[in-house]
């Protein structure tokens, strides 16, 4: 089977396990959309590659506008529930999975804020240990297996998702990896500049490379984060590229800058919910300062 994806987080992996996805299958990724003829053939699985809401040609994609505002993960869950599971069980069976769901979907259109307090807040969250396979692995394949192997244990093993996840011992690279993420992300924290917008919103910019510069900010306060990478690595390969990223906190939507941001810069966007928008899959070439002006100008 071939399958389609644009990167591999924890949305894409989840749909992917759904819909019985393995490392046998065909994994192509792609820098924008699925091809023309790959979002019209329902042989063809495009996982978060265009075609939103058009699960009847088998596209599971949610960031297109007019398309299905629910995450990808959950469209196949509605439409699949576990009727294309195999090969593992699952402890808690439909609960477990349901549970599973509702965790990934509030982190892909929500951020790892949006989630509720946990019964025991601390590290490793499965955000977090998600996160850490992403920064221990480069190429999308191994990327996209190593996602769909960390949710089949957590549940084999009936793991709570809004839990701490047990330090496993194919796991520990990933953990070192998202703690020393943190540990930068908290050098990086220290110099994010904070300004208040027209209307009196608190907005923060912070630039860097480490992971987790949106929930930082909030952490500082703002309603409105601005992150940028300036040396992004896209999972689908080829040479760095510059990242924006531009949030709202407390469901503020932030999508009515995409009307004076795409005239200077075609490509940005967001999902349909409007809280988060970012620049061209290709890159951008937009300064900061025009980033920012904008954001404190228009929102």
């Amino acid at each position: 089977m071939k399958v389609v994806i644009q990167q591999v987080d924890m949305d894409t992996c989840l749909t992917g396990l759904i819909l019985g996805v393995s490392a046998a299958d065909q994994l192509e990724v792609v820098r924008s959309s699925a091809s023309a003829d790959d979002l019209a053939n329902p042989d063809v699985l495009c996982i978060e590659a265009g075609g939103s809401g058009q699960t009847h040609l088998e596209n599971y994609d949610h960031h297109e506008s007019g398309g299905s505002k629910a995450s990808a993960c959950r469209q196949a869950w509605d439409l699949h529930g576990m009727s294309r599971l195999a090969g593992f069980s699952i402890r808690g069976g439909h609960g477990a999975l349901e549970r599973l769901v509702q965790y990934v979907e509030i982190v892909d259109t929500g951020g790892p804020t949006a989630l509720p307090p946990a019964p025991a807040p601390g590290f490793p969250t499965l955000s977090a240990l998600f996160s850490g396979m992403r920064l221990s692995l480069r190429d999308p394949a191994e990327q996209f297996c190593a996602g769909l192997a960390i949710f089949q244990t957590v549940l084999e093993k009936g793991l709570h998702p809004f839990g701490l996840m047990p330090e496993q011992p194919e796991w520990h690279g990933y953990l070192e990896a998202k703690r020393r993420d943190i540990e930068g992300m908290a050098k990086a924290k220290a110099v994010a500049e904070v300004f208040t917008t027209r209307s009196g919103r608190r907005a923060g910019f912070l630039e860097t490379e480490f992971i987790g510069a949106v929930g930082a900010l909030y952490e500082l306060g703002c309603d409105i984060a601005i992150a940028y990478n300036p040396r992004f690595c896209s999972p689908s390969g080829g040479e760095a590229i510059a990242k924006y990223t531009i949030a709202g906190n407390n469901g503020l939507r932030v999508d009515n800058l995409l009307p004076h941001l795409n005239p200077l810069e075609p490509g940005w966007g967001g999902p349909a919910h409007g809280t988060i928008i970012a620049s061209p899959r290709k890159g951008s070439s937009m300064v900061p300062e025009k980033v920012k002006a904008l954001v404190r100008d228009r929102v």
